[in-house]
């Protein structure tokens, strides 16, 4: 999926077309913009019922409704849930193991509570559709939520701070860049559980046949320069490296703004106002990009989604791209006697002038205020976060979801393959979008938005980086004013 829901009138797609109908994008511009003129959250949590008894008073005393609270199983439910149906959204898992398991827990806990659960996965550019359709048309209970889209949406999220506290002292408390990213105001508007971590994959033949000594051990310590020169190297090879620089929320970002950042560029200054982006620094950094997309890329990664480089590196079309742990996740599942799995290592992102930067977040399961099963919606969340239900989703992954509390960093699972240590080493380097400002509501609607990635994709496909980087900067200026 290769659609921007919030990309602006004037900002055509890779494909040279508008990416949404006009009236879409306007109806869900209207509810982010929104977002960011009206500070004060709604805490659905706290409002007063008829009896002038809160709603967290009502969970914490076990009053609901008439006052009745049964128990199937051993769990408790509102004896009124029956009659209920919860909708939960999430967005799909290249690690199909943690989408089926998280599938088969939802209907484990409708089963135990005696509620009906639809539990749907959505690309990630879907999900966002459906944040804005279910705020405009209810029908949606439980959200799960990319990195700071909490912060997009603090209007429209019921606050989950006792139940997100609880998940934190039960697993020895969560993990710096959690403390960082996950709150909004002091509160959270969701329960923080972890980070799609993503880094540099690459095939060791290739980049051995390149010249790069010991790529075997992975964890190469390279600038951008010198990888640029092993694509351009490798393309000759007729192994390119490949970059999605399409609609989508994960690779793309996660690939321009580490970029940009350690370019010595900014989205916008510690003061969370003054736009830096547009530099002469930024602008050579970019020309040298779009120089190694001729070189050394697949230049139809214009139009990828998160899933488009996956298919191409397995498919053996590219050499290195950057990406979450589903690549080396998908190459030890082939048959192919680990041909492809023992090729495959990792490393970090390349330092820049202004040194090494990844791109980094909090990932929530929050709860849109106007559900109507608020009750069930909460108690399914503090379910699925009891160790013994959301350990089984985490290890499943085998690193690829990044471990959100300090119990889980110690975790057998990190020794079993050594390829995958150079995940833990991610945080080190993380920033959040919005940086060097605080993570906010305005730097959630510009990743939106697709800004910077889109400033990228116009660098390339027109080879003029000055024009794409005055364009960018003009985006941002609408939203950082």
């Amino acid at each position: 999926m290769k659609k921007s829901i919030l990309g602006s009138r004037e900002c055509l797609s890779h494909g040279g077309s508008r990416d949404l109908k006009l009236l879409q994008a306007e109806q869900e511009e209207e509810i982010l913009m929104a977002n960011l003129e009206d500070k004060q959250p709604i805490n659905i949590s706290e409002k007063t019922t008829e009896n002038g008894v809160t709603r967290r008073q009502i969970i914490k005393t076990g009053a609901v409704a008439a006052g009745a609270v049964a128990f199937a199983g051993g769990f408790p439910y509102i004896s009124s849930a029956q009659n209920k149906t919860l909708n939960i959204v999430r967005g799909t898992y290249f690690i199909p193991g943690a989408q089926e398991i998280a599938k088969q827990q939802a209907e484990e806990f409708g089963k135990q509570a005696g509620v009906k659960v639809n539990a749907d996965f959505l690309n990630w550019p879907d999900l966002q559709t459906k944040i804005g359709a279910g705020l405009q048309a209810g029908g949606v209970d439980v959200i799960e939520l990319w990195p700071v889209q909490n912060h997009l949406y603090a209007n429209n999220l019921v606050d989950m701070t006792d139940e997100a506290e609880e998940v934190a002292s039960r697993g020895g408390g969560f993990e710096e860049y959690v403390l960082n990213s996950g709150h909004v105001n002091g509160r959270y508007l969701g329960i923080p559980h972890g980070n799609n971590a993503g880094t540099i994959a690459y095939r060791i033949s290739a980049f051995e046949k390149a010249g790069v000594k010991h790529a075997d051990k992975g964890g190469m310590d390279m600038t951008w320069d010198e990888y640029f020169a092993v694509a351009k190297e490798c393309k000759k090879m007729g192994m390119p490296f490949g970059q999605s620089l399409g609609h989508s929320l994960g690779d793309p970002i996660g690939f321009c703004y580490p970029y940009m950042w350690a370019s010595g560029a900014l989205e916008v200054g510690d003061d969370g106002k003054t736009i830096l982006f547009n530099t002469p620094t930024f602008e050579y950094a970019l020309n040298k990009f779009v120089q190694a997309w001729k070189d050394g890329y697949d230049e139809t990664g214009t139009s990828w989604d998160d899933s488009s480089n996956n298919r191409a590196y397995l498919s053996g079309k590219i050499s290195s791209t950057f990406n979450g742990a589903s690549i080396y996740y998908a190459s030890k599942r082939r048959d192919d006697g680990g041909k492809l799995m023992n090729d495959t290592h990792h490393m970090l992102m390349p330092k820049g002038t202004a040194g090494r930067y990844h791109e980094f977040g909090t990932q929530t399961m929050g709860i849109l205020n106007n559900s109507k099963n608020i009750d069930v919606a909460k108690e399914y969340l503090k379910w699925w976060f009891k160790p013994e239900n959301f350990d089984k989703w985490w290890r499943v992954q085998e690193g690829y979801q990044l471990h959100h509390v300090k119990n889980l960093a110690n975790d057998p699972m990190w020794e079993d393959d050594p390829k995958m240590g150079i995940f833990k080493e991610i945080p080190k380097y993380g920033r959040l979008r919005g940086f060097a400002g605080n993570p906010n509501e305005k730097a959630s609607l510009a990743a939106s938005k697709y800004i910077v990635v889109d400033t990228f994709a116009k660098a390339v496909q027109s080879g003029d980086a000055k024009d794409a980087l005055e364009w960018g900067e003009k985006q941002l200026k609408r939203i950082y004013r």
